[in-house]
């Protein structure tokens, strides 16, 4: 394992106390990282594991003289380690050594994000010194208040290729290639916010001595010296103009608080911290985008989520109707239930009506009787033949009944019948003759109301409609 050995940097200015970050940004801090840093002879791997309440590194692993070893033998005791854990769907977040790519900051004011690659490409032979020779970059906006400034990675292209080439040999799929620069960057913001505006982090190892910092000239800046001397580091920080009272430390004192950080490499954690949040990193990757490989079965929770959501949301439609048509009702029913009594006291009061309205109609009709009954009596004396003599009448509404003496009984059921008050006039007996050698007559007519309509029938009351 690499390890610090800082006894010959300057004396340490610690950092101020850190406010806590966002909660928003802490409970989206869920994750598990596979990290590697390489080195000139070995590979040093770190899994991490992260989460709202803290950062805990789940293991540590190194690949020896991974150069002189087939690809094929290491590789298979990588992916056996990621066995063990059951971890073996991870990739890899690579940070490649800082001799093999350069970190650079520039700043570009005003220009859109659309039109960033364009103005990069413009300037970025100025970023490198491989002459003429194809490289690979990638760049990101760092994060507020320097918004305005690019991170830019460039490595030569048979570099990203041997390194790409050999992964892929050795059977590790890997998501993306940092900088050292971008993989601190993203690091000492994972659960925690920056340790300053400007500082500076010493890091040194068995590849000499690095530098890191974040100044208002340099929003930015990483350097590697072959070794470790106060010179260099009083140089970067006049380079730079880092104010005296900026905070300096060594680089894993930065990194966030993390359990077990004793036995992994400093970068190769910094690494899987960006490969647990990639969402939360700087976006800086210099692995060509077809040879990128990210298998996680994190990758389908938003397909599960959403196919659940539109599951729901189409059992929800397809019940939708029938609820509403439910509560529809119920509504319906609980008005009528408060109409009830209403309804009860208006169909009583139609059958009180419609009874009135039938006794009314039977008076007004039994009012007329005694007019049609003298009428009709008139109507008799008028039509009865002076000789004739009655002896009894017997009127009801439909029949009038004569017994009586007359000259000739046959001219009377003419009569009669000739009168609009009679009709269908008939003996109820065959005539006879009295004493005083008159014929005696039982007659029987029906009678009959001119002027009036015969009175119909009473009609029973219709029972009231309930309302619907």
């Amino acid at each position: 394992m690499t390890t610090e050995n800082t006894e010959n940097i300057t004396p340490i200015i610690e950092a101020p106390p850190r406010p806590p970050i966002p909660f928003f940004q802490k409970w989206r801090s869920f994750g598990t990282g596979l990290g590697i840093e390489v080195t000139a002879e070995n590979l040093l791997l770190a899994i991490t594991v992260v989460r709202p309440s803290g950062i805990r590194i789940l293991d540590a692993f190194e690949v020896l003289r991974y150069r002189e070893r087939p690809a094929a033998e290491w590789g298979a005791d990588v992916l056996a380690f990621l066995a063990k854990h059951k971890l073996s769907y991870l990739s890899a977040t690579v940070v490649l050594p800082a001799n093999d790519c350069i970190a650079r900051c520039i700043a570009l004011p005003g220009v859109a994000d659309s039109e960033l690659d364009a103005a990069l490409r413009y300037q970025l032979d100025g970023l490198h010194p491989f002459a003429e020779e194809e490289v690979a970059y990638s760049f990101a906006r760092l994060q507020a208040p320097r918004k305005s400034c690019l991170s830019v990675a460039v490595a030569r292209n048979p570099v990203i290729e041997d390194y790409a080439n050999l992964f892929d040999e050795a059977g590790i799929g890997v998501a993306s290639f940092l900088s050292p620069a971008a993989a601190i960057y993203s690091a000492i913001r994972t659960l925690q916010p920056p340790p300053a505006e400007q500082f500076m982090a010493v890091h040194e190892d068995e590849a000499g001595l690095l530098l890191y910092a974040e100044t208002t000239t340099h929003p930015i800046y990483s350097v590697r010296f072959p070794a470790s001397n106060d010179r260099a580091i009083a140089a970067s920080a006049s380079q730079i103009r880092l104010p005296e009272d900026a905070p300096m430390s060594k680089l894993a004192a930065l990194l966030p608080p993390a359990e077990r950080l004793d036995i992994a490499s400093t970068f190769a954690f910094a690494a899987s911290l960006s490969a647990a949040l990639p969402k939360l990193s700087l976006p800086i990757n210099l692995l060509p985008q077809a040879r990128r490989r990210t298998i996680s079965p994190w990758r389908w929770v938003p397909t599960i989520i959403l196919m659940v959501l539109l599951a729901i949301l189409g059992l929800g439609y397809a019940y939708y109707q029938d609820y509403e048509n439910q509560r529809l009702l119920n509504r319906l029913d609980a008005e009528i239930a408060k109409l009830q009594p209403r309804i009860k006291s208006v169909k009583a009061l139609e059958a009180n009506i419609a009874l009135s309205q039938s006794k009314l109609q039977a008076i007004s009709v039994q009012a007329g009787y005694p007019q049609q009954d003298l009428d009709t009596i008139r109507e008799l004396t008028r039509v009865m033949p002076v000789n004739a003599y009655v002896q009894r009448m017997d009127l009801t509404r439909n029949e009038i009944a004569l017994i009586g003496e007359v000259d000739q009984a046959m001219e009377l059921l003419k009569t009669l019948d000739s009168s609009p008050f009679f009709k269908d006039s008939e003996f109820t007996s065959p005539p006879g003759r009295s004493q005083n050698g008159k014929e005696v007559f039982q007659i029987r007519a029906k009678r009959e109301f001119p002027g009036l309509a015969t009175p119909a029938p009473a009609q029973q009351p219709q029972p009231p409609r309930t309302p619907r």
